[in-house]
């Protein structure tokens, strides 16, 4: 059986992602992007050599259709965010 792909991101990923996403909001150049190679870590290995993790904004992504359910509890536009 063949693994799924598999990447893990840490919360300081996540804070990194969303302080890149305020930054390009604030007229700042950056792709919104970090690049993971972490596939050795001895309890959190990715399944893959490399892969591009780029954060949108919901405006930006949400064109053409609705967002996904999210449990109450985890939706932002219920936190006031």
């Amino acid at each position: 059986m063949r693994k799924q792909p598999q990447v893990y991101l840490s919360r300081s990923n996540l804070l990194t992602l969303l302080s890149k996403l305020d930054r390009q909001k604030n007229g700042e150049s950056t792709q919104c992007t970090i690049i993971k190679c972490d596939n050795k870590h001895p309890k959190y290995p990715q399944t893959m050599a490399e892969i591009r993790v780029t954060a949108l904004e919901d405006e930006e992504y949400y064109t053409d259709r609705l967002r996904a359910f999210v449990h109450p509890k985890d939706d932002p536009a219920l936190k006031g965010e």
